[in-house]
C-alpha cells in the first residue's frame, strides 16, 4: 500500500501540472534571489557616478587629477547641483566618495571610519610630523586638547606682548601710507605668536626657527601634493628624487638641531632642581605641554613642534590674510569693531572673559570663515571596514570620503550668501539665540573646523590668537586694498587660500587705549 501511495505521489510530481509548480517556485526564487542581489549592487557607491573619472582611451587618470587640482570648486559644485547629494570623484588622492553636509552627524564619529589613516605620505621620514596625530599614544592629541585647553587663559597675555612685537617688527610704526605683502607677512607674524605659546619665550624669536617652520608648511604640502601625482607603488621611490621631498628631508634635520638642545637642557635642569630637593620650574608653553603629555614615553619633540607649527600658521596666516581683505573693504565695520575692542577692554583687559565678550569680532571670524572655508570638503575619512549611510548605502572597506562645504553658500541657510556680512552671525546670536553662531561652534552648516570628535582641537586657541592679532592691528593701524592688488582667493585641489599676491597700504594710527 505504501508503494502504491509513493508511486502515486511521484506521479503527480511528474506530471505537467507538477512540474509547473516546480518551475514557477524556481523562478519566483530566482527572482526574488535577483532582486536582492540588484538591491544590494544598487545601495553600492561602485553604482554612484565617477563625474569626472579617465577616458576609455586613457591608461591613467593624471589628466583628470591635475584638472581636479585647479578646478575642484567648480567640479564639486557642477556635480551636487547635477547629480546628488553623493557621488565619486578622482581627486589628488585617487578616487574619493564625496558627501553633502547632510551626511556630516552620521559619519563624524563612526568607529569605521578613520581621521588619521587618510593618506599624507605619513609612513615617510620627510613627513614625521603628519603622523603625529595618529600615534595610539595619544601624547600630542592630549597635550593639545587637554593641557593647552587647560592653560589657554594663561596665554592672552604672551600673546598679547607678542602681537605687539611682531607687528612692530613687520608692519613698522610708520605713520606713512606704505604697501605690504598681506600673505607673507600675516604668516610671519601668526608664526611668532605661535611659537610663544608652542616653544616658549626662549625661541619663539629665533629667525632660523621662525624660517624653518615657513619652509617646511609651504614644501611639505607641495610635496605631498607632487607624490599624490605618481602611482601609490612608486611614491616611495620619487619621494628620494622630487626637489620637495629633499627640502622637507632637510629642514627637518635643521629643526632638530634647533629644538632638541633646548629640550635636553630643560630635562637636564629638572635633574638637577631634583637633586636639590627643589620643584621642577614649569613653562607655559607646548615643549612643556608634550613632556607632561608623553609621562616619560618616547616621542619626537622635533617633528611634533613642526606639527603644531604647520596647524597653527597654515591656517592662522591665511584666517588672517583672508580677514584683512575683507575688513579692507568695510571701513564701518572696522570702526564698530574698533569701538567694541576701546569697550571691552577698558573694561577687562586680557582676563579669561575678555575674548569672549568681543561678539562682533567673533561674528566677523565666523563669516570670514563661511565666505572662504580652508577647503572645499572636509572631514576626509578612510573606511577601515565596511559601514553603511542612513540610507543604506554601502562603504566598502579602503574608501576615501569626504564632505562638502557647499552648504556655506547655501541662500537657504544664509540671505545673501555672496555678500560679506560681518554683522550676521552676531544677529543670530541676538536675535536667534543661536550660541551656535560662534566662530568655535561645529555644525554641518558650518564645517571649517570639522565637527565631531575630529573637529580641530586647536581650534580655542586659533580662535583667541586672531582676536588678539586684530585687537592690536585694528586699534594700531589704518588699512586699505593696494590699487590693482589681487583680492581673489587661490586653489589647490580642496584647498582654498588667500591670494599669495595680496597686497595692502598700511599706516600706524595712535590707539585710543594700551592694550
Amino acid at each position: 500500500m505504501m508503494e502504491d501511495a509513493l508511486l502515486a505521489g511521484l506521479q503527480r510530481f511528474l506530471s505537467p501540472e507538477g512540474l509547473g509548480v516546480i518551475i514557477a517556485l524556481s523562478l519566483s526564487a530566482i527572482v526574488g534571489r535577483l532582486a536582492v542581489l540588484s538591491r544590494n549592487r544598487s545601495n553600492d557607491i561602485s553604482k554612484l557616478p565617477l563625474v569626472n573619472g579617465k577616458k576609455p582611451w586613457q591608461w591613467t587618470a593624471r589628466e583628470q587629477r591635475e584638472k581636479f587640482c585647479l578646478h575642484a570648486k567648480e567640479i564639486i559644485d557642477d556635480a551636487l547641483a547635477n547629480v546628488g547629494d553623493k557621488f565619486l570623484l578622482q581627486t589628488e588622492n585617487g578616487v574619493e566618495l564625496l558627501l553633502s553636509a547632510d551626511y556630516a552627524n552620521q559619519i563624524k564619529d563612526d568607529e569605521a571610519l578613520d581621521f588619521g589613516k587618510h593618506d599624507m605620505h605619513s609612513y615617510l621620514d620627510g613627513f614625521a610630523p603628519f603622523r603625529q596625530g595618529q600615534s595610539p599614544d595619544r601624547i600630542f592629541h592630549d597635550a593639545i586638547k587637554i593641557n593647552l585647553t587647560q592653560d589657554i587663559a594663561k596665554l592672552n597675555l604672551p600673546l598679547s606682548e607678542e602681537a605687539s612685537h611682531a607687528l612692530q617688527k613687520h608692519w613698522t610704526d610708520n605713520t606713512e601710507w606704505h604697501e605690504i605683502p598681506l600673505k607673507l607677512l600675516a604668516f610671519k607674524i601668526v608664526s611668532q605668536l605661535s611659537s610663544r605659546v608652542f616653544l616658549g619665550e626662549e625661541l619663539c624669536r629665533n629667525d632660523d626657527w621662525l624660517q624653518v617652520t615657513v619652509d617646511y608648511t609651504r614644501d611639505s604640502m607641495q610635496a605631498a601634493q607632487d607624490l599624490r601625482l605618481w602611482p601609490r607603488f612608486l611614491r616611495v621611490f620619487a619621494y628620494w628624487y622630487l626637489p620637495r621631498c629633499r627640502a622637507i628631508r632637510d629642514e627637518l634635520k635643521t629643526s632638530r638641531t634647533i629644538v632638541e638642545p633646548v629640550l635636553e637642557k630643560r630635562r637636564l635642569q629638572i635633574q638637577e632642581r631634583k637633586k636639590q630637593g627643589l620643584d621642577p620650574i614649569r613653562h607655559l608653553d607646548a615643549m612643556q605641554w608634550m613632556e607632561d603629555s608623553s609621562n616619560g614615553r618616547p616621542y619626537d619633540p622635533s617633528a611634533a613642534q613642526i606639527m603644531m607649527a604647520i596647524a597653527a600658521n597654515f591656517s592662522g596666516s591665511d584666517s588672517l590674510s583672508t580677514l584683512m581683505i575683507f575688513l579692507c573693504q568695510e571701513p564701518q565695520l572696522v570702526e564698530d569693531m574698533r569701538k567694541e575692542i576701546i569697550s571691552v577692554m577698558t573694561e577687562s583687559k586680557w582676563n579669561k572673559s575678555t575674548l569672549y565678550k568681543l561678539r562682533l569680532m567673533d561674528s566677523v571670524l565666523k563669516e570670514s570663515q563661511r565666505m572662504k572655508p580652508a577647503a572645499v570638503a572636509v572631514m576626509r575619512r578612510l573606511a577601515l571596514k565596511d559601514t553603511k549611510l542612513h540610507d543604506g548605502t554601502k562603504i566598502p572597506r579602503g574608501t576615501k570620503l569626504m564632505v562638502s562645504t557647499a552648504r556655506s553658500w547655501d541662500p537657504e541657510k544664509y540671505p545673501n550668501p555672496e555678500r560679506f556680512d560681518g554683522y550676521r552671525f552676531l544677529r543670530m546670536r541676538e536675535e536667534q539665540g543661536l550660541e551656535t553662531a560662534q566662530f568655535v561652534s561645529t555644525t554641518p552648516d558650518a564645517l571649517g573646523f570639522g565637527m565631531g570628535k575630529h573637529a580641530c582641537p586647536g581650534r580655542f586657541f586659533a580662535s583667541n590668537e586672531l582676536k588678539i592679532a586684530l585687537s592690536h592691528i585694528i586699534l594700531k593701524y589704518d588699512f586699505k586694498l593696494a590699487p590693482g592688488a589681487p583680492t581673489k582667493p587661490e586653489f589647490q585641489a580642496l584647498f582654498w587660500s588667500a591670494n599669495d599676491n595680496a597686497r595692502i597700504v598700511i599706516r600706524r594710527r595712535k590707539e585710543e587705549i594700551q592694550l
